[in-house]
């Protein structure tokens, strides 16, 4: 388990040693008496302090602490002080925060707070994982420079931030926003990467090369983006030696980098504006001078790395964009953890190998493994900051020296592709792997620098998803077209000059050449089938007249006549600009599918709720992808995540036997969207690892947990069993026919999965019986929760939340202006007070979501939360709850949308199912099926709980209603409902054992 999963689990001074363990390190507990000078240093003489790991002989100390951070320090600087190698850990248990401090130099301190683990300070926590070869001092000095790194990252994202702003705000109004944008991370990149470039030596030899640049620049009286960047940029990194000017001869050695980087962007022709002396003057002295740069992705102390790259970018796009395109940054060791599982799942199946002898093949490769790895293809369908290419890249690429970079180059040159629909993505991208190739160039002078590869041609820009040719035919004369485009990209990807711009023009004409094969070949299928539909139409019935074109037949035509017409444009354009109206992976990686298509899918695609999809995109989904389909006529609440379509395009996308290794949302697991896509893959792929990363995000900033999946496109083998974690040597914990049928996946042991089908065979569910609802929306909880004393007392309710839900009882929540009659119908007029209250907000109220007609301070969901009878539990909770709502003061009880309700007939009903949904075997199912959440919560949604089962003689069982009223009346009956609740499902004791040990639910007994 990584830090991040960890960090958010510490709640106890005896927890430190799953951090301690996280990091590799042997864990070990001797409580030290009160007192001690070490517990003296939290500051409270009670506090508890132990020795909770070792490391060799690095040994690590926990302290309780409400100054974490000064009581670290000061740990630490005892530590020093008595000549000992080790390291603190102090928790604040109240505050959930850690501080980290280590007995070296000038005792580095980190903190960290553990309910919202900061990305970059858990990077430098997962940086203290493994040992050092020269013993626990050399361990400790790493350790330091971890610690210090934290630092240095904070610092950098927020200068890099603000000087992005700074330039953007620069920009002539009259340019829109996001070019603007764009534009600013363009001129920051180029002048980043030649920072980094600068760490080389490879600027005229010098270490202060731009500083010297600009001082002078400024000294002349000259303008900096004139006279010296563009000359730099245009004149010089991008032309040899022999081609340069006068001018950017005088810049003295600096190497032919080649790259699409130094090139003049589109946007910059189109928006040609010099950014203000000043402006630029403030990027150099309050970013790129305050800082050290190195191209050692493993970093350096007090040194900005390229790793970083990928968290500026997440941080710097724009939010709206950042949420609609679900960016997100993937922690460096869930990254190669990710790749590792997809490539020995690929070789294994290529080379007929168990995945553990794959595995070991990957770090000493045989001539079969050396072969295959050669001509392996990758792809990151949704590319973002390029960290799965990185990751890709690191793992093939071996060597050491000029090797290293020669390695490096020819797995560019060969193996990974990557597309995004966001520009500065390709861009960073592509920036990432140049640095990637320069870290391990060994060149001493600036002439001997070899240029960077092109990549333009490998990384594109486009759209994964949306390919109105995806079901087109392979176009005649294929394999021709492809071995052209073949050639001419890999002579491509190493030219310069007049020679790149050539072969460019000419990879342009034939990916045209090829599309334009693939539009004729789909519109003879579309003619063919609109010949057929005619042909059908023409047909005699059983009664001797024709059919004629029916309603259905009259659709099907006008659809199939759409679709050649958007064809015959989509021609026209090519024709007109010479360009792919759309990028069309047969086109423009026309090689790779003349072989069936990538070796490897990965990535991390984007999560995007449906509700922040475009209404015309999702409609475009629908009709394209299957499983998609599946879910998108559900209400908002049960619509697919993006990822969903993404799965779907990388099944497609990979060839027959290979691998696709994809992060999605745990919540696909269990959600009703996700039931055909889960049949789909257990049926129609084999499942090698279905792996929930549990709490903590794995280092996510996200709303869900990630799941770890990875398939290889083959039907299963029969018996064939999936893991439940990424590691090859993790033991096999499911057999995929279980998977099978779109039920929720049940990724346990067999006793518990036993137990779980032991259920679902018991009675039928619960949703069969009853309908369960969300509770109210208000869409404006401002308005209506806690409105003024004004309100009159009569439209005033108890607002029920999730929180306030208790096993048989609820606790009193905030008050709810309820302008409602008792059937949950909106008043046609409101009393005074609740008017003057809400008239201002009148138009606020009209413009809600849900808002349709009638009154503008309609509630939502109204009717089954205030049915008379019903039984609510919470959505969000650590274990279902369920209490139910009978009497004449709980009609004053209104469940908002954080409860979900389930109306029943009666009284009795009622307490039979609050008792039954408070057992513990429920309990134990419910959060089995449930959507994980953060801080060990789960959603016990509509799923969840509408699948457990619900006997027939559960809903006549007086003695449970007897018990639920006891259960209200505060008396213990947990031990009681159980039994009886295990009687009704027959369940043996080794059974109950099985649910309650792997859902995780306290058989408390209360």
């Amino acid at each position: 388990m990584g830090v991040a999963a960890v960090l958010p689990k510490l709640h106890r001074l005896d927890d430190l040693r799953g951090l301690i363990a996280a990091w590799g390190h042997q864990g070990r507990w001797e409580e030290l008496p009160a007192g001690t000078w070490l517990a003296a240093t939290s500051g409270a003489g009670d506090a508890r302090a132990a020795l909770v790991g070792r490391m060799d002989g690095f040994a690590w100390y926990g302290i309780e602490a409400a100054d974490p951070e000064r009581a670290a320090r000061s740990a630490a600087r005892r530590l020093q002080g008595r000549g000992q190698l080790g390291g603190v850990l102090a928790l604040d248990v109240a505050g959930r925060r850690l501080a980290v401090a280590v007995a070296f130099a000038g005792v580095p301190v980190l903190g960290c707070d553990l309910a919202a683990p900061d990305r970059i300070a858990a990077a430098c926590l997962d940086r203290l994982a493994g040992g050092a070869p020269g013993g626990p001092l050399a361990y400790a000095a790493r350790a330091a420079d971890a610690l210090q790194g934290e630092a240095v990252g904070r610092r950098f994202f927020r200068e890099f931030r603000a000087t992005l702003e700074r330039l953007r705000a620069a920009l002539p109004p009259t340019c829109p926003e996001p070019d603007r944008h764009a534009l600013a991370l363009l001129q920051l990149t180029r002048v980043l990467f030649l920072y980094f470039v600068q760490s080389k030596g490879w600027l005229d030899g010098r270490d202060d090369f731009l500083a010297r640049g600009v001082d002078g620049c400024l000294a002349r009286g000259r303008r900096l983006q004139r006279d010296l960047l563009r000359p730099l940029f245009f004149g010089t990194l991008n032309r040899p030696r022999p081609d340069r000017g006068r001018v950017p001869r005088g810049f003295g050695r600096i190497p032919f980098l080649n790259g699409g980087l130094f090139e003049p962007h589109p946007l910059e022709r189109r928006w040609p504006h010099d950014l203000p002396n000043q402006v630029w003057r403030e990027a150099f002295d309050s970013l790129f001078e305050r800082f050290h740069f190195t191209v050692d992705e493993r970093g350096r102390p007090g040194h900005v790395a390229p790793d970083m790259l990928g968290r500026v970018f997440e941080g710097v796009m724009e939010p709206t964009a950042r949420r609609r395109s679900g960016t997100f940054y993937t922690p460096a060791a869930l990254v190669r953890s990710l790749v590792r599982a997809g490539l020995v799942v690929w070789l294994a199946r290529r080379l007929a190998l168990s995945e553990p002898a794959a595995d070991a093949l990957l770090d000493a490769p045989d001539a079969s493994a050396r072969q295959a790895l050669a001509r392996v293809t990758i792809l990151d369908p949704a590319v973002g900051s390029g960290a799965f290419l990185l990751g890709a890249l690191e793992l093939l690429a071996r060597g050491d020296g000029r090797r290293a970079a020669r390695a490096r180059r020819l797995v560019l040159r060969r193996s990974l592709f990557g597309v995004d629909v966001n520009a500065a993505a390709v861009r960073l991208s592509e920036l990432r792997l140049w640095l990637a190739v320069i870290a391990e160039d060994r060149a001493e002078r600036p002439e001997s620098v070899e240029p960077l590869p092109n990549l333009d041609c490998l990384v594109r820009q486009g759209d994964s998803l949306v390919d109105p040719l995806a079901a087109a035919p392979t176009p005649d004369g294929a394999w021709a077209l492809a071995a052209r485009l073949a050639a001419v990209r890999r002579d491509l990807i190493g030219a310069t000059g007049a020679r790149k711009r050539g072969l460019a023009r000419e990879l342009r004409r034939t990916e045209a050449a090829v599309f334009a094969a693939s539009l004729d070949t789909a519109e003879a299928a579309l003619d063919r089938r609109i010949a057929e539909c005619l042909d059908e139409a023409r047909c005699a019935t059983l009664f001797g007249t024709r059919r004629g074109l029916d309603a259905g037949l009259c659709r099907e035509v006008a659809r199939l006549r759409a679709d050649r017409c958007e064809l015959r444009a989509s021609r026209r354009r090519l024709r007109r600009e010479g360009e792919l109206p759309w990028f069309h992976y047969p086109s423009h990686f026309a090689d790779v599918f003349a072989e069936g298509g990538f070796d490897l899918v990965v990535g991390n695609p984007p999560w995007v709720r449906a509700e922040q999809i475009p209404p015309a995109y999702r409609a475009r989904l629908a009709a394209r992808y299957r499983w998609w389909r599946s879910g998108a006529a559900s209400g908002f609440a049960n619509r697919p995540d993006l990822s969903l379509a993404f799965l779907e395009r990388a099944c497609e996308l990979v060839r027959r036997d290979g691998a696709v290794a994809l992060l999605v949302p745990s919540k696909l697991a269990t959600a009703r969207y996700g039931a055909r896509a889960r049949h789909g893959l257990a049926t129609e792929t084999t499942l090698h690892v279905v792996a929930d990363l549990g709490a903590g995000r794995g280092g996510f900033d996200a709303t869900a947990y990630p799941m770890a999946l990875v398939l290889a496109r083959a039907r299963p083998a029969d018996g064939h069993g999936v893991r439940a974690a990424l590691a090859v040597r993790e033991p096999v914990c499911t057999p995929q026919a279980a998977l099978a049928g779109g039920g929720p996946w049940v990724l346990t042991g067999d006793r518990a999965r036993a137990a779980l089908a032991g259920l679902a065979r018991a009675a039928p569910r619960l949703r069969d019986r009853l309908t369960v609802h969300l509770g109210v929306k208000t869409g404006a909880n401002r308005l209506f929760l806690d409105p003024p004393d004004t309100v009159e007392p009569s439209l005033l309710r108890w607002a029920v939340r999730g929180r306030d839900v208790r096993p048989f009882s609820a606790v009193r929540g905030p008050r709810l202006l309820w302008p409602c009659d008792e059937a949950g119908r909106a008043l046609p007029e409101l009393p005074p007070g609740a008017l003057a209250h809400l008239a201002p907000a009148i138009a606020r109220l009209r413009a809600r979501a849900d808002y349709d007609r009638g009154p503008p301070w309609t509630l939502f969901r109204t009717g089954p939360a205030c049915a008379g009878h019903r039984v609510v539990w919470a959505d969000l909770a650590r274990r279902l709850t369920a209490v139910a709502f009978t009497g004449a003061g709980d009609r004053e009880r209104i469940p908002l949308n954080s409860c979900y309700v389930a109306p029943v007939a009666d009284r009795e009903t009622a307490h039979r199912l609050a008792a039954w949904l408070n057992c513990t075997w429920m309990r134990a199912a419910a959060r089995l099926v449930a959507t994980p959440a953060a801080g060990g919560y789960a959603r016990f949604g509509a799923a969840a709980v509408g699948g457990l089962p619900l006997p027939d003689a559960v809903l006549h069982d007086a003695e449970l209603a007897e018990l639920a009223r006891a259960g209200a009346a505060g008396r213990v009956v947990q031990p009681d409902l159980d039994d009886l609740a295990a009687r009704h499902l027959a369940l043996t004791a080794a059974e109950r054992a099985a649910l309650v040990e792997v859902a995780g639910v306290a058989d408390d007994r209360r």
